[in-house]
């Protein structure tokens, strides 16, 4: 398979296309784990392919094992720094991915489920769940910085009900006689 074969097809320009918008979303609207995670994503999918188009081979099982350590590892990472739940799920998904490929090394024949080859319909299913988490952390991160804004008002409002002065109400007009 050639390079240029392997970048016009479908799937591939539908993965990219993916991480693309998923990328463009955590870096528009998420905070700094999330952009950490669609970039070292972004880095490995991308240097995968690179390696994958030029080598000629469909699957390049090794390059996939180590893209996916490397991912799994900077997710990992993140994940702990940032405290992100979002994050420790990709980690997950592509720790799935990291044994989805020493498997396959064990084994020459891939099966095949109604024409489909099951190795590369799971990998490409994690691939797409962890945009999925990406994304799901992204507007993890919108919603709390509204709940913060929200909160931030509301004290703001009762500090400022507490803090005016009392006042009595003036004493009632005098009877002219």
């Amino acid at each position: 398979m050639s390079f240029a074969t392997y970048i016009s097809s479908v799937y591939t320009l539908l993965g990219l296309a993916s991480l693309a918008a998923t990328g463009a979303f955590a870096w528009w609207k998420g905070g700094r784990p999330e952009r950490l995670g669609t970039l070292v994503l972004a880095g490995t999918w991308l240097g995968a392919d690179l390696v994958r188009g030029l080598s000629g081979e469909m699957v390049p099982i090794i390059t996939l094992l180590a893209s996916d350590a490397l991912t799994s590892a900077a997710f990992l990472y993140i994940a702990i720094r940032y405290s992100s739940l979002w994050l420790g799920a990709a980690m997950i998904f592509r720790a799935i991915g990291f044994a989805l490929h020493a498997a396959q090394l064990s084994d020459s024949e891939a099966p095949r489920w109604h024409g489909w080859i099951i190795y590369l319909l799971i990998n490409n299913i994690l691939s797409y769940l962890v945009l999925l988490s990406l994304a799901g952390g992204t507007v993890a991160t919108i919603l709390q910085r509204r709940r913060i804004a929200r909160e931030k008002a509301d004290a703001g409002a009762r500090t400022t009900a507490r803090t005016r002065p009392i006042t009595a109400p003036p004493p009632p007009p005098a009877a002219a006689t």
